[in-house]
């Protein structure tokens, strides 16, 4: 199955998310760089705008998350576009970092509810289960920035919806051996 498909099925099914804790560990590991990419697009957004120097707001977010970017005279100095994919790069590393440690955290947390429901469980199913678990809440969070709208409790909203959707995969699991 194509990532994208992947993609949109780990949007709404929770038995196709307990269906991918058979893929390969290879498979998974690229998705979430997958997610990672998706997760980066609206800073890629702001970044651009700002490098055309033709948006406020645009200016105003990337002063305020990467102050080593400054606007002189509506136009950004020559060797900073040098540092822009640099930048580019840097946040998107950071962020499949953060990606991986919340998925990793989430494993653990799928463990242990695997065990609480009394299904059959490893820790690189409930991986892979959380990796493909955190796709809904990714895609929503990615739209409410691109729109410009800030959560004030994002995060919280993020864990929860993750873990509803790790809790339903989960119950989609064959039960534990007596």
């Amino acid at each position: 199955m194509s990532i994208f498909k992947q993609f949109i099925k780990s949007l709404h099914s929770s038995k196709y998310i307990a269906a991918f804790r058979m893929q390969g560990i290879g498979k998974t590991i690229n998705y979430l760089f997958f997610l990672a990419l998706i997760m980066c697009i609206p800073m890629i957004v702001y970044m651009v705008l700002y490098a055309i120097g033709g948006n406020e707001s645009a200016r105003a977010v990337i002063e305020a998350k990467l102050p080593i970017l400054t606007m002189e005279n509506d136009l950004l100095e020559a060797n900073s576009f040098i540092l822009l994919p640099a930048v580019l790069i840097m946040y998107y590393l950071f962020v499949s970092f953060i990606l991986f440690v919340k998925v990793s955290i989430f494993g653990g947390v799928g463990l242990w509810l695997a065990h609480i429901l009394k299904k059959r469980a490893e820790y690189r199913h409930t991986f892979r289960m959380s990796a493909y678990a955190v796709t809904l809440p990714t895609l929503l969070i990615t739209i409410t920035e691109l729109i410009g709208l800030t959560m004030p409790s994002g995060y919280l909203f993020d864990w929860i919806i993750t873990s509803t959707m790790l809790i339903m995969a989960i119950r989609c699991l064959p039960g534990a051996p007596k």
